[in-house]
C-alpha cells in the first residue's frame, strides 16, 4: 500500500501525518495514536501490516511535541488525554474528509483513542486499545523512576533524539512531570468511558511494567459496549511488537465483524 507523510493543522499545531492506502468514502479509516514518548517511526511496521491485513486505509500522526510536529509549549494542563481526544482529532477527520473510523491507540495513545470513542460517536464505529493507560499506580510510578534513571544516565534520551529531535528533552520532561501528577491527582474518567457506545479491544501484556490489572478493571467496569480482552502471557507494555501475530490476528478478526 503506497504512503503519503504530510503536515496538517491540528488545534492550532503543526501536526506530522502518514496516510497508509487510499481513503474511501465507504469504508472506515484506521487512525493510530501513539504513546507518551512515542511517534510514527516506533511504531515499526504494525499500521502497515494491520491496513494490509483488513484492506482499509490508514492515518498514523505525531501528537503535538512528538516526532516531527510542533514542539510542547509548557506548562499544559494536567488531563491532556481528554484534550487530545477533542480538538486534535476532529481537525483531523476533517482533513482527510473521514466518515468512519476505527481508532487505534497504545499506551497513552490508547486512553485517547478510548475517551474519543465517547467525543466522537457518529465517526468512531470501533476501538483498539493496545497497554491503555487510564490510572497511575505504584508499579506505573516505579516504571517511571526506572524510565528517569535510564534518561538521565544518557541511555534512552539519546534513543528518544533519534526521533524527536529538539522536541525530545521538553517532551519527557511533561511526560514525567503529567504521569507523577496524574499519580498525585486521580483524574476519573468513568464518567467518559460510560459515553462509549461502539465495541471496543482491550489488548494487554501480562508482564507491562507499568501495570495493567487496574487499567482493564476500570474499562470493564464502566463499558456498556461490547468489550473483547486479549492478555498476552509474558508481553510487556508493547505487545504489538513483542507479539505482532496474535495482536494482529485479534484486531483483524475483531475488525472484521464490525458493523459499519
Amino acid at each position: 500500500m503506497k504512503t503519503q507523510e504530510q503536515y496538517i493543522r491540528a488545534d492550532g499545531h503543526r501536526i506530522n501525518t502518514l496516510r497508509i492506502g487510499d481513503i474511501k468514502p465507504d469504508k472506515p479509516t484506521l487512525v493510530f495514536i501513539h504513546g507518551g514518548l512515542d511517534c510514527i517511526d516506533m511504531w515499526r511496521q504494525f499500521p502497515m501490516q494491520l491496513c494490509e491485513t483488513t484492506g482499509l486505509s490508514g492515518i498514523v500522526y505525531e501528537r503535538w511535541g512528538h516526532g516531527k510536529s510542533d514542539k510542547l509549549v509548557l506548562p499544559r494542563k494536567l488531563d491532556t488525554r481528554s484534550i487530545e481526544a477533542d480538538r486534535p482529532l476532529h481537525d483531523l477527520f476533517e482533513y482527510f474528509a473521514v466518515d468512519k473510523v476505527i481508532l487505534v491507540g497504545h499506551s497513552a495513545g490508547g486512553a485517547v483513542a478510548l475517551l474519543a470513542s465517547g467525543v466522537h460517536p457518529g465517526k468512531v464505529c470501533g476501538t483498539i486499545a493496545i497497554a491503555p493507560q487510564l490510572i497511575a499506580q505504584d508499579n506505573t510510578r516505579e516504571g517511571l523512576t526506572k524510565a528517569i534513571a535510564a534518561y538521565e544516565n544518557g541511555k534512552l534520551r539519546d534513543k528518544l533524539m533519534k526521533f524527536h529531535g529538539d522536541n525530545t528533552d521538553i517532551l519527557f520532561h511533561d511526560w514525567t512531570s503529567s504521569v507523577l501528577k496524574r499519580g498525585e491527582i486521580a483524574i476519573d474518567y468513568s464518567p467518559q468511558l460510560r459515553k462509549i457506545t461502539c465495541p471496543v479491544l482491550g489488548i494487554y501484556g501480562t508482564a507491562d511494567n507499568y501495570g495493567y490489572l487496574h487499567n482493564l478493571n476500570l474499562t470493564r467496569k464502566c463499558l456498556s459496549s461490547p468489550l473483547e480482552v486479549l492478555e498476552i502471557l509474558d508481553s510487556t507494555h508493547y505487545p504489538h511488537l513483542d507479539t505482532p501475530e496474535p495482536v494482529l490476528e485479534a484486531a483483524g478478526r475483531f475488525i472484521g465483524n464490525l458493523v459499519f
